[in-house]
């Protein structure tokens, strides 16, 4: 699951060095603020805490721009797709071609079938104007913000991987999260950053130098390469040892207070559109 996501982290469109502009208003609090560089994260409140772990980006396509639009602006009055799935008003969506990109609210959404009048008025987007006249077959995608976290699971005896996708401005992973896998315990999470890269990410060569904490003071995230996410699994039951079993988790020598089985199990993850 967290692989997967990673990989599409930052994947706002056809090109990852298009500019990008978030159009939807703060005070939409239906939506979450959206991560322009593709990924964040939390640290525990103490060493041993489970970390969380944001990914941002594109989703799947869901139509294209049916005609030129004749000013940036078209869009504060309608503009016509050709779309591949049902489009809704409320949604948030994505407009790019590989020179511009642009996050907004769809307003109204009108048609039938396959083709649709979307409208991004100025109530729930700032301005009303796209960064440029976008042309006929520009790419529409949806946007997806996912979090991974450690919480309590169905069953309440059990810490579980759980996910949130969109979740709205009062929505936390550990509470309104889906379970996906039982019995994982802990999750830590070190950004990989190339060091060789400026402020902005460019000119390095795409290879993390250091892994740090999320928490760490002088993290860039722009210049974040990689991720490395380590999980510790648990067995679902207990006394399965005959004595208590040291482990180690984070080069820390841990002495449960169970007898249940554990497991380490570590992932480093490229973020390719951050090193491409």
């Amino acid at each position: 699951f967290i692989r997967r996501d990673a990989r599409m982290a930052g994947f706002w469109g056809c090109n990852h060095e298009a500019t990008l502009t978030n159009r939807i208003k703060t005070s939409v609090l239906d939506y979450p603020r959206y991560e322009l560089s593709g990924i964040t994260g939390t640290s525990g409140s103490e060493s041993n805490d489970p970390d969380t772990i944001t990914f941002s980006g594109a989703g799947r396509s869901v139509g294209k721009v049916k005609n030129d639009m004749p000013s940036t602006t078209a869009s504060g009055k309608n503009f016509r797709v050709i779309s591949t799935e049902t489009i809704n008003t409320g949604d948030a969506l994505l407009i790019s071609d590989c020179d511009m990109t642009d996050i907004f609210y769809v307003t109204k959404a009108r048609g039938r079938n396959n083709k649709r009048k979307l409208w991004h008025k100025h109530t729930k987007n700032t301005p009303n104007s796209f960064s440029k006249a976008y042309a006929a077959g520009s790419t529409l995608y949806r946007v997806q913000q996912t979090t991974f976290c450690i919480a309590e699971g169905a069953d309440p005896a059990q810490p579980s991987l759980r996910q949130l996708v969109n979740p709205t401005s009062s929505q936390t992973c550990q509470d309104h999260g889906d379970e996906l896998v039982e019995g994982i315990e802990n999750m830590q999470v070190w950004f990989g950053e190339d060091t060789d890269a400026d402020s902005e990410g460019a000119g390095g060569d795409g290879t993390a130098n250091r892994y740090a904490p999320p928490d760490t003071g002088d993290l860039d995230m722009d210049r974040v390469v990689s991720v490395r996410i380590s999980l510790l699994a648990r067995s679902l039951n207990n006394n399965l040892t005959t004595e208590l079993s040291p482990y180690y988790f984070v080069d820390q020598k841990i002495v449960p207070t169970d007898k249940r089985l554990r497991k380490v199990f570590t992932t480093t993850i490229t973020l390719r559109n951050k090193t491409e």
